[in-house]
């Protein structure tokens, strides 16, 4: 049996904790009356409205990047890039910013006056996502030497990249801190204080281009693993971003087969979205129907093993493959499954993570017993089940009260060149100091993700 049940919010409103004195550190003279914060992120774009007389957040959007249309991850874009499509990324995005700007804004000014000057925008992302806003050659980008087009910060107006109705604004975008590790994680980085001299931090920036951060007392190092996009949602069959109608939790009964579904309420489950895939995958190995390598059973095979008939039951095929329904709409027949290909995507995605952290460790001289703090970013961050994380591998199995759930750091670290003016210099001078460990210029990183492909805890 499936039983629903209705999360009437999924994620919280806005944390007035996040946004206190301490965050505001403007100039007496005030130059600009709204702010806009953007994470740019390869699957998503996140934005924050800020009322700046009032020191207030007065919205916050999120939306899929339209860029995906023209590949999921930052490879597919830099290559489409060289092939001529530059100018049709960067439209994209800009034009998806300033629309977003449009709905967040609407009944909070009078447009027919509104003046973009009085707009600060703010934006952080990785390397590419940054340059394919800039307009700046990727070519630097594509291969070994990786070296980025400009560095630094970097400011301009709306009107030198193309904008229309933030024509005016001044653009800030933060400093990366290089060819592959970009401005995100940089955000990250001062927003959560990961630079305290007397602990050792590991950070996780999950997303289709994970950042990873280690601080060793005070010393910096970051790397980024290309994780995919399973965990917002792409390339997973009936996989969504969390929004209404999706799937955002899973359990299943061992016991009497019961499949109880969590999703956003607003509209009747359509679609699976990241904590709802880590919770399906790590019930499903609860419950024997997937084998730790990441076959999934059918049918016949859950028999043979002892699986409960109600679960056996929901083992079927679809597209060729072995699947898993979680959900068939009686009215219209929609079906929410997860195939063989979604684990497969989801494997690698959660190998790239675990394989990354335990090379930046490795590059420390360190392990995971010797980490005091575990900071995880991102929107999946802020909403999966610690339990089910640790039991597919993708976080590491370690005392919770080491964990720390902080939601889009690198969003608020957007809203801090905003908000705080020693913010975007202080960053900058840093990232000159931060060590960037090349992942594909370490021989043992193959092993390292050969070994963390199964769907298991590790130390």
């Amino acid at each position: 049996m499936v039983i629903l049940r209705e999360q009437q919010k999924h994620t919280k409103g806005i944390n007035e904790k996040l946004w206190n004195d301490d965050f505001w550190n403007l100039p007496k003279d005030l130059e600009f009356e709204i702010g806009i914060a953007v994470d740019i992120g390869t699957t998503t774009v996140a934005m924050t409205i800020l009322s700046l007389p009032e020191k207030k957040v007065i919205g916050q959007i999120s939306k899929t990047n339209e860029q995906t249309k023209l590949g999921a991850d930052v490879m597919m874009r830099i290559m489409h890039t060289l092939s001529g499509k530059g100018d049709i990324l960067h439209e994209m995005v800009i034009t998806q910013i300033e629309q977003m700007a449009q709905e967040g804004l609407q009944n909070k000014i009078d447009f027919e006056i509104f003046d973009s000057k009085k707009v600060h925008l703010a934006v952080v992302g990785n390397t590419t996502m940054c340059h394919l806003f800039l307009d700046k050659s990727v070519a630097g980008l594509a291969g070994f030497p990786f070296q980025a087009a400009y560095t630094g910060n970097f400011s301009c107006t709306g009107y030198e990249i193309g904008m229309k109705f933030l024509k005016n604004a001044t653009v800030s975008v933060l400093s990366g801190i290089a060819a592959h590790v970009g401005s995100d994680a940089l955000a990250v980085i001062g927003t959560e204080n990961l630079i305290q001299k007397k602990k050792v931090q590991l950070a996780v920036d999950l997303g289709t281009n994970a950042e990873i951060i280690l601080n060793q007392r005070g010393s910096l190092r970051v790397c980024s693993t290309a994780a995919g996009p399973a965990f917002e949602g792409k390339g997973i069959q009936c996989g969504i971003p969390a929004k209404p109608g999706a799937v955002s939790g899973v359990k299943i009964s061992s016991g009497n087969g019961n499949i109880i579904l969590e999703y956003i309420g607003g509209e009747l489950p359509k679609g699976i979205c990241g904590s709802g895939l880590v919770d399906a995958m790590a019930e499903m190995r609860k419950c024997g129907v997937l084998l730790a390598d990441g076959y999934l059973l059918t049918e016949e095979e859950a028999k043979k093993q002892g699986v409960h008939q109600e679960i056996c039951g929901q083992l079927i095929k679809r597209n060729g493959q072995n699947a898993f329904l979680l959900y068939q709409d009686e009215r219209d027949g929609r079906e929410i499954y997860l195939q063989q290909s979604d684990i497969r995507n989801t494997q690698l995605a959660k190998g790239a993570i675990q394989a990354g952290i335990n090379a930046l460790l490795q590059s420390g001289g360190i392990r995971l017993s010797d980490v005091e703090e575990i900071i995880v970013s991102g929107v999946l961050g802020s909403c999966m089940r610690f339990g089910n994380a640790v039991k597919i591998g993708l976080l590491p199995d370690v005392s919770r009260q080491k964990v720390f759930f902080v939601g889009n750091a690198a969003g608020r670290g957007a809203a801090r060149v905003i908000t705080d003016k020693f913010f975007s210099k202080e960053m900058e001078l840093l990232a000159q100091q931060i060590e960037h460990v090349e992942l594909a210029e370490l021989p043992e990183f193959q092993k390292l993700l050969l070994q963390a492909m199964d769907l298991k805890s590790w130390l």
